[in-house]
C-alpha cells in the first residue's frame, strides 16, 4: 500500500465540537482509531500505522491543535478531556459507535479519557508510550516537561518569548546532553520540521492540556475493556506503563526493546505485531493477559 505524501495533501476535513478536524480512513474491518501524540500530526506515523489496515478499518486524525485540524486561539480550549469529545464527535459523525481506540504519548491519555468517559464505545483500549497520572501525582522524573523547567523556564516560556523555532534548537540541545540514546532516535532529525507545522497558538494550548491534565491513576481499576499497555525500554513512561498495567485487570504488558518515546517510530514492525496479535486475540475472545517482549 503506497502511502506518499502527495497522496494524502487532501486529507477531508470534518466539522465537529466547535472546530474542523482533518482525518483520514484506510482499510476494511473492525473499527480501529489512533491518536497521535503532541506536536505531531497524521503524517508522522502513517506508515507505521497503515499495515493494520490490511485487516482493520483505521481512523487516523490530527489532534485539535496539530496539523490541519483547527488550533482555537483560547487556550481554555485545550483539554484531555476536550480532545477525548472531539475525537467521540468525530466518530460519531463518521457513523462509528464502537472501536478499539488507541493512541501514543498526549494520544494514549487521549484513549485511556476517552474509555473513562465513554466506556460504551470501546472495544479495547490500546495505551501507547503513555501515563494515566500527571506530573505530581506519578514521580515522572522523566518528563520532558519538568526537565525542561529545570533546565530553563519551561517550554512554555520559551515558545513565548522566542518563539517555535528557538524551542526547537533548545530541546535538540536538551537532549543530546541528557538522553544516551539520542544518537539512535529516529526522531532526532525531525523536531525543527514537527514544531515548523504547528500554529504557536496549537503549541501553547497542547502543552496546556498536557501540563494541566488529570490524574487518572485512581480510575485505571474502573477500565473493563481489553487493554495493551505498550512501551519502549528506553521511554521516561515506563515505570507509568507498569502501573496501568498492574491496576487494569487481565491487561497485556508488551515491552519493546531498544526503543525509546515514540515505539511506532523507533520499532513500526515490533509495534505493528504487539497491536495485530493483541486485535487478534480481542476478536477471536481469548484472554489478552500477560507480559510480552518485542
Amino acid at each position: 500500500m503506497s502511502a506518499s505524501r502527495l497522496e494524502f495533501d487532501d486529507m477531508p476535513i470534518l466539522g465537529v465540537n466547535g472546530i474542523d478536524i482533518s482525518y483520514e480512513q484506510h482499510g476494511a474491518g473492525p473499527q480501529l482509531v489512533m491518536a497521535h501524540g503532541f506536536t505531531t500530526c497524521t503524517d508522522e506515523w502513517r506508515l507505521s500505522l497503515l499495515p493494520l489496515a490490511a485487516n482493520h478499518r483505521l481512523l487516523l486524525y490530527d489532534i485539535r491543535g496539530h496539523g490541519d485540524t483547527t488550533a482555537p486561539a483560547e487556550r481554555s480550549a485545550y483539554s484531555i478531556e476536550t480532545f477525548a469529545a472531539d475525537q467521540r464527535a468525530l466518530m460519531l459523525k463518521l457513523g462509528i459507535e464502537r472501536a478499539h481506540i488507541g493512541g501514543m504519548s498526549m494520544g494514549g491519555m487521549i484513549a485511556l479519557r476517552f474509555g473513562l468517559d465513554y466506556p460504551q464505545m470501546v472495544s479495547s483500549l490500546l495505551l501507547c508510550d503513555t501515563t494515566a497520572g500527571n506530573g505530581q501525582s506519578d514521580g515522572e522524573a522523566g518528563c520532558f516537561e519538568n526537565m525542561m523547567k529545570k533546565y530553563d523556564s519551561g517550554m512554555e516560556h520559551i515558545a513565548e518569548k522566542h518563539g517555535l523555532r528557538e524551542l526547537a534548537e533548545r530541546m535538540i540541545a536538551w537532549s543530546q546532553a541528557n538522553d544516551p540514546h539520542y544518537a539512535d532516535d529516529p526522531q532526532r532529525d525531525i523536531a525543527r520540521q514537527r514544531l515548523a507545522r504547528m500554529s504557536l497558538q496549537g503549541f501553547l494550548g497542547a502543552l496546556r492540556a498536557i501540563h494541566d491534565r488529570p490524574d487518572m491513576v485512581a480510575r485505571l481499576g474502573e477500565v473493563r475493556a481489553p487493554t495493551l499497555v505498550l512501551v519502549g525500554e528506553w521511554d521516561s513512561f515506563l515505570a507509568s506503563a507498569r502501573l496501568a498495567h498492574q491496576a487494569i485487570e487481565g491487561s497485556r504488558f508488551v515491552l519493546i526493546r531498544r526503543a525509546g518515546h515514540a515505539t511506532p517510530i523507533w520499532r513500526p514492525q515490533a509495534f505493528q505485531r504487539a497491536v495485530a496479535e493483541f486485535l487478534d486475540a480481542v476478536e477471536a475472545g481469548r484472554p489478552v493477559g500477560g507480559e510480552f517482549e518485542l
